[in-house]
This record gives C-alpha cells, structure tokens and sequence, in this order.
C-alpha cells in the first residue's frame, strides 16, 4: 500500500505571509482613520470660520448706518482697541461697531492673549492664528469678509508657520 504523507496545519512560511497582508492591511486602516480625523478637523475650523463670518455680517446688518460708512473696514494683522464693553454699558452705534470688531478679531484667535480679549471680553478663541479682514465696496453695498487660520499640518511649530494660512471668503450684501 503506497500512502502519500498527507500534511495538515498550516506552514510557518504561511503563517508569516498572512502576518505581513494582515499588518498591511491593518496600517491602511489606521492611514485611513488619521486621514479621517484630520479632515474631520480642517472641516471643524472651516465651519467655525465661516460661523464667525457671517456672524459679523449680521451684526453689520444690525448696525447697518455706521456699517455703510466703512466704520466696519478692517484689515488683516489690526488687533482688537480700546476698552468699550457694550455688554455692559450703554453705546453708540460707531462704540457698537468697535466693540463688534474687538469681538470678532478676539473670536478668530490671534489676538488671544490681547489684554483685552482675556480680561474685558473674556472671549474663547475659535481657530488657530485666526484673522481677518473686512472691505465695504461702497459702490454696491457689498462686504468681504476674508477669515484665514493655520490648519493642523501647518501647525506643527506654531512659533515658525511658514506655510500660508487657510482662508474663507464671504462676500455679501448688507
């Protein structure tokens, strides 16, 4: 009786080809889920920026005379000034429109260690670095407003940001 040796189980050269795919496969899940999650936060920022956006533009809505006057034009790299809290005092509506502006500039984030976004509007920063600008086109009546911040791949240093800021551009009709 001639019986062939029949072999069962499985070879130690099998088991580590089924190691090496099953790692593989498992590093191209976790690449997946890091990419998830880093754009799940740039869509984070995103939406936080265009939230305090359009924000501002109801305010200018609101206060819409001075606003049209350009009391509301602010350019990028202009902090927050002076120390009006319209929360708790009474003002005008050119107090209303600084005190606007000292909100948005200390909601957008680069000013946040400003005296004045810590201690007089205890304002929480919304975005990394953020800042921005706002131009009245007084031809039209439009506003727009560019809001720019640093993603989470520039953001590695935040003290040497090398790398341009990612922006949002509203433009609207007050």
């Amino acid at each position: 009786m001639n019986m062939k040796n029949k072999t069962k189980g499985f070879t130690l050269m099998e088991v580590l080809v089924a190691l090496v795919v099953l790692s593989i496969g498992l590093l191209g899940i976790a690449g997946m889920q890091l990419f998830s999650l880093k754009s799940n936060q740039d869509s984070s920022l995103r939406t936080q920026a265009t939230y305090i956006a359009y924000s501002l533009i109801d305010k200018m809505r609101a206060n819409r005379t001075v606003a049209l006057a350009g009391t509301y034009d602010i350019a990028v790299g202009t902090g927050p000034s002076g120390t009006q809290n319209c929360y708790t005092s009474n003002c005008t509506a050119i107090q209303l429109a600084a005190f606007d502006l000292n909100l948005w500039k200390c909601e957008l984030g680069n000013f946040s260690g400003d005296a004045i976004c810590t201690t007089t509007l205890n304002v929480t920063p919304a975005l990394p670095l953020g800042d921005g600008s706002v131009v009245l086109n007084v031809l039209n009546n439009e506003v727009t407003i560019l809001v720019q911040w640093q993603d989470s791949a520039n953001r590695k240093d935040l003290n040497l940001v090398t790398t341009p800021p990612q922006s949002l551009q509203i433009v609207a009709q007050l």
